[in-house]
């Protein structure tokens, strides 16, 4: 999903020091610095970004909060790009959250459905997948089995 910023906050995120700033305690400043490098220039000075969290979303909404909150030290285009960027950030905050969680549900039955196919196939694989589910297993192959000699 892309998201676009508009070109005054994406001037004002561009000049944040997300590395070493006061922003960089954020646990998604990281992951904010990345989406914001791999971004590409939109219609005029806008920015979109492809990212890959909400919590990156959350993190230019509280540039944008802090921009609103201190109107008289910022200008009347940052004023405005972030009035705009929250109007659109509960929108794209919400379509990304349940994008991403589609997908990870997505991923969660294809593994069950592979791993009930192993399971009932009668593979080695099903017979090694429920005999080594427990963590307590000492070795990937036990050692006093055929295949366990290739390593012994």
């Amino acid at each position: 999903m892309r998201v676009t910023i508009p070109g005054a906050l994406a001037d004002y995120l561009a000049a944040a020091d997300l590395a070493t700033g006061p922003a960089s305690v954020d646990p998604a400043a990281p992951a904010a610095r990345a989406t914001l490098d791999a971004a590409r220039r939109g219609r005029g000075r806008t920015l979109v970004i492809t990212p890959r969290s909400t919590a990156v979303l959350q993190l230019i909404s509280a540039f944008a909060e802090a921009i609103l909150i201190n109107r008289a030290l910022h200008t009347t285009a940052e004023v405005r790009a972030a009035r705009t960027w929250l109007d659109r950030a509960g929108r794209a905050t919400t379509s990304l959250a349940a994008n991403l969680a589609a997908a990870e549900e997505e991923a969660r039955l294809a593994a069950a459905l592979v791993t009930e196919a192993e399971a009932t196939a009668g593979t080695w694989q099903g017979g090694w997948i429920g005999e080594h589910a427990t963590a307590a297993a000492p070795a990937l192959f036990p050692l006093d089995r055929e295949q366990g000699a290739l390593f012994a």
